[in-house]
């Protein structure tokens, strides 16, 4: 049993909440002395009570701090004392004293170090009105609270505490911390056991170097299958699940975690005696570190033609309960999910001894994120196979892309998250050159992609702003497709997105050049195209292959704490599917013009119109709060164009007036869903003025 000598200056309240625990068996050391340098400490009375030779020595009888430390030193070695812990001494230690026991002189320090030392912490985090403050226990050096740090706790300050309140808070946290890390010094300075790390991973990158550093600071390692033949192939020693269980892997490996040996050693609470009786009972040996991740459930569901079967046995059990037991006791354990935090929990194992624990906490938050994206994941695919489209609860998982400058406007913050299959997807295009999209080039680019896609097959490109189209083409070529949509509205297009659904030549690139824009998408960028656009700093260039048929199956709109639910808007006409309701019926060209028009008009923010010509956007008019609005936008940007155009409109004219306007600007023809009870109206002034108008059935709002 460890020998423990006491150091107090005070009162002594943690020296008694330490006898407690002692004399109660939770903290098994022998408690060897006091010493005091102060002569009415009340802590030499708490002596006498239990009996603890007591020794007071003034530190003015003596000539200097190395003469007065030997004296200490000498009573030490008498009594052989193995541990000096420091509880309220108000005296340096010095070399004597320090080179006689080399950590292993302990002190409490009432903040959260490097945080607040000194005399006064308290007091001094209350006077910096901080949200938190801490406890720590720490190896004393010839430093001001500067020795290796062994364990810390957080303290969360309510705003209503005053000093006093707080006082009381930051000792209740002493005492219930301080005799827990002396008992887990004194284990260790005894040798009882070797720690054990329980490591079984799919993901094996720098496993080696991990599993080498945790022996080389004298741990076990247990592991399972293929990560034991790993690390045996690598020459390290392991020791088999098996061996811990006494029981065998049974049914091809689906059962060999799943034991009390394993559960019990990740789940007992160590400050707790009966939980520490129960596993000295049944034989069980602590686990103190856990590094698992799961099998690959998401790369298994996107294999080309893999089998239900196989998925479902990667639908890993016992690796999720593992890492839920070990975070669910996170006091005690570190729990790694992610080959990213390997090095951080050796370097703190290696500086302190021990792992903080708010970095404990922080793994045990990103391990319960992990194993909520697994299970979404498994839900996500059954729920699919089964046909359920909308779900009694809905979970969706996304990773994490990059951290975004900031947000819509430079106060916000904002991050970047793809979702599961991320082929038509910004966060799956690859940057040929510029910085880093902005949450606004993502949204922006996002919306000139899914215009994109309702022209597949023929050449198209999109010129937009701000989430709406600005100017879109179709042509024989990208390169006639691009000056369509340029001449559109070569106002608007500067700085903004161009998406593309065919490569970028040299030809294109030098237009693209000659105008400032934000990004550039296309499937590929030549590279003489690429040498041109790259003499452009600012520009973003992004290449994704727009031509890919990939309709997202729903889409998601948060809202205050809530989320909406809905397919996405794929539907498309054909001209068969039109209703004419006027006296004289489209010509061809205008029927195509049309169509192309309904297709535009659903990626405009509602209330919408479109005018087209040509095979391109002259006139847009988009989020307005009445129908005539929008069109009298639409009309004035086209001008001139709007003579001889055919108009879009992405829901019914409730009044004939926006028809009136279209009457006014030479429009021959209209596309509208129909459905007002004043549809007459607005075909009464088609049939007047030989204008064609088409019913679809369908609206298409966008909110």
């Amino acid at each position: 049993m460890v020998n423990v000598a006491i150091f107090a200056s005070g009162s002594g309240t943690n020296f008694e909440e330490i006898l407690k625990h002692v004399e109660d068996g939770s903290l098994p050391v022998h408690v060897s002395c006091l010493i005091v340098d102060k002569e009415k400490a009340f802590a030499r009375q708490r002596a006498r009570n239990h009996f603890i030779p007591e020794f007071y020595f003034d530190p003015k009888a003596y000539k200097n701090k190395a003469e007065y430390e030997r004296a200490i030193l000498e009573v030490l070695n008498d009594l052989n004392v193995d541990l000096i812990v420091l509880s309220g001494y108000m005296r340096f230690i010095g070399p004597v004293l320090l080179e006689a026991y080399p950590n292993k002189i302990m002190n409490l320090h009432p903040a959260y170090l490097p945080e607040f030392p000194g005399a006064h912490s308290i007091q001094d985090a209350y006077m910096a009105k901080v949200s938190q403050t801490g406890v720590t226990v720490h190896f004393v050096d010839e430093g001001v609270d500067s020795g290796p740090i062994i364990e810390q706790r957080r303290l969360k300050i309510d705003p209503s505490w005053d000093l006093e309140t707080l006082e009381s808070h930051v000792h209740a946290l002493e005492y219930e911390l301080f005799w827990q890390v002396i008992k887990k010094v004194a284990e260790s300075m005894e040798g009882k056991r070797m720690k054990r790390a329980l490591v079984s991973v799919s993901n094996k990158e720098n496993l080696v170097p991990f599993v080498s550093g945790l022996i080389n600071l004298g741990y076990e390692i247990i592991s399972t299958g293929g990560t034991k033949r790993a690390l045996e192939d690598a020459g390290l020693s392991v020791i088999g699940i098996s061996e811990i269980t006494n029981f065998p892997e049974i049914m091809d490996g689906r059962v060999k975690t799943l034991h009390p040996n394993v559960h019990g050693a990740l789940l007992c609470v160590r400050d707790n005696p009966d939980h520490c009786k129960q596993i000295e009972e049944l034989g069980i040996d602590f686990i103190d570190l856990v590094c698992v991740n799961l099998y690959p459930f998401k790369e298994t569901v996107q294999k080309e033609g893999v089998s239900h079967a196989e998925i479902i046995e990667n639908i890993d059990i016992g690796g999720p309960s593992m890492l839920r037991s070990a975070s669910k006791n996170y006091q005690s354990i570190p729990v790694l999910c992610d080959p990213k935090d390997y090095d951080l929990v050796l370097d703190e194992l290696r500086e302190f001894g021990e792992t903080r624990l708010e970095t404990r906490e922080r793994l045990a938050a990103k391990v319960f994120r992990h194993t909520a994206r697994y299970d979404a994941m498994i839900a996500d695919y059954l729920t699919k196979k089964v046909g359920e489209q909308f779900p009694e609860s809905l979970t969706i998982t996304f990773d994490k892309v990059q951290d975004l400058r900031y947000g819509e406007n430079p106060h916000q913050k904002a991050a970047f998250y793809k979702g599961m299959n991320p082929k038509y997807s910004l966060a799956n295009a690859k940057q040929l050159h510029g910085k880093e999209l902005s949450y606004n080039n993502i949204q922006d680019g996002n919306a000139a992609i899914e215009i994109l896609k309702d022209f597949e097959g023929q050449f198209a490109a999109v010129g937009l702003k701000h989430m709406n189209p600005c100017g879109v083409g179709i042509g024989e070529s990208i390169n006639a497709a691009w000056d369509k949509a340029y001449e559109a509205d070569p106002v608007s297009i500067f700085g903004g997105i161009v998406a593309l659904n065919a490569p970028v030549d040299v030809e294109l690139a030098e237009k693209l050049s000659k105008i400032f824009l934000e990004i550039v998408i296309a499937p590929k960028f030549e590279q003489e195209a690429l040498d041109i656009l790259t003499k452009k700093k600012n520009i973003r260039l992004m290449e994704l292959d727009t031509t890919l048929n990939a309709n997202t199956a729903l889409k998601y709109t948060n809202v205050n704490d809530g989320l909406l639910v809905q397919d996405m808007d794929t539907h498309s006409l054909k001209e068969e599917d039109l209703r004419c309701v006027t006296n004289r019926k489209p010509t061809q060209e205008e029927m195509k013009q049309l169509l192309f028009g309904w297709n535009m008009v659903k990626h405009v923010k509602s209330n919408a119109i479109v005018l087209v010509k040509d095979n391109m956007t002259i006139g847009v008019g988009a989020g307005q709060m009445n129908r005539v609005g929008a069109a009298k936008i639409a009309i004035e940007q086209a001008g001139d164009k709007a003579k001889g155009s055919v108009m879009a409109s992405d829901a019914f004219f409730p009044m004939p007036d926006t028809v009136e306007e279209a009457v006014k600007a030479g429009v021959t023809a209209i596309i509208q869903p129909g459905g007002s009870i004043k549809d007459q109206l607005s075909i009464d002034v088609c049939n007047e003025n030989g204008i064609a108008m088409v019913f679809t059935g369908v609206r298409h709002f966008k909110h």
